[in-house]
C-alpha cells in the first residue's frame, strides 16, 4: 500500500520529535544541594574546634559512553532505545536535555564542603587545590568511582510513531543516575587515616512530556546529599574515638 503524503509528514514529525527529546533540549548543571532542608545538621555550633580542608576528588570512573543504541527505538517491535554513559558530563544525547555541565572532581568536592559546613561538626571547612592545606587540622578527600547514567526512550514497539503515545501521558522514557564514591579524612600532622566511608546508590525516574521533563541528571545532587548525610553521621563516631585517644 503506498504511503500518503500526510502519513509521511506525520512520520517525519515523529522522528524529529524523538531527535529533539534525545539531544536538543536544555543544558543541565550540577546544582548542590538539591534540597537544603535534607542536609543533616548535627549541631548549631561547632562540635570540634578543628578546621578541615577539602581537596579536589580523584577521578576513577570508566570512560565508556554509548549513545548510538538510542536509535534502536526506530526498529519495529523494539520497545525502546537506550544510552549508557560512564561519563555523562562528556555525553551529548540524553532523554530530554542536550548536555550536562558537571566538573566531577571539583563539583563533588565543593558539595562536600557545603554539607560538612552545614552539619556543624567543625569550626571551619574550606575547599583548596592544595596550597592552603597547612591551615587545616584534617584533610577531607574523595574518589569518584562511578557516575553512570542509563537512559531509555520508549517507542512501545511502534518505531517512529510510538512518541504519539507520549501526548496522552504515557511515559516517554526513564533515567537512572548512579553514584559511587569513597571519602577519607586524614589527620594532616600525622597523616593517619581518621575515617573512611564508601557510598553506592542509584536514583531512577520515569519521564514524560508532562512530568520529570529535563530531570535526566537531577538525581546526582540528591544522591550526593544522601552520601554526605550518611557519611557525616558515621564520621562523628570515628572522630569521637580518634580525638579521645592519647596523643
Amino acid at each position: 500500500m503506498p504511503i500518503k503524503g500526510g502519513e509521511v509528514k506525520n512520520l517525519i514529525a515523529c522522528i524529529l520529535l524523538v531527535f529533539c527529546l534525545a539531544g536538543c533540549g536544555t543544558t543541565a548543571k550540577f546544582v548542590y544541594p538539591d534540597d537544603v532542608q535534607r542536609l543533616v545538621i548535627l549541631s548549631e555550633r561547632p562540635i570540634y574546634n578543628k578546621k578541615v580542608a577539602v581537596t579536589p576528588f580523584e577521578e576513577q570512573r570508566g570512560s565508556s559512553n554509548v549513545s548510538g543504541t538510542y536509535f534502536l527505538y526506530l526498529v519495529p517491535v523494539m520497545p525502546f532505545g537506550f544510552g549508557t554513559y560512564e561519563r555523562p558530563d562528556a555525553a551529548r544525547m540524553f532523554n530530554t536535555i542536550n548536555e550536562f555541565h558537571f566538573d566531577v572532581v571539583e563539583d563533588l568536592a565543593k558539595a562536600s564542603v557545603t554539607s560538612i559546613r552545614k552539619s556543624g561538626l567543625f569550626e571551619d571547612v574550606f575547599f583548596t587545590y592544595g596550597g592552603e592545606k597547612d591551615k587545616a587540622d584534617f584533610i577531607f578527600s574523595g574518589k569518584v568511582i562511578s557516575t553512570k547514567y542509563e537512559g531509555s526512550i520508549y517507542s512501545y514497539g511502534l518505531s517512529a510513531i510510538g512518541p504519539l503515545l507520549w501526548y496522552v501521558g504515557l511515559p516517554a522514557g526513564s533515567s537512572e543516575n548512579h553514584l559511587a564514591v569513597q571519602f577519607n579524612l586524614i589527620d594532616r600532622l600525622t597523616n593517619a587515616t581518621v575515617w573512611q566511608h564508601s557510598y553506592t546508590n542509584q536514583n531512577t525516574i520515569i519521564q514524560g512530556l508532562y512530568y520529570n521533563y529535563g530531570h535526566d541528571v537531577k538525581g546526582y545532587a540528591s544522591l550526593m546529599e544522601d552520601a554526605m548525610n550518611e557519611s557525616l553521621l558515621d564520621m562523628r563516631k570515628s572522630l569521637d574515638q580518634y580525638l579521645k585517644q592519647p596523643k
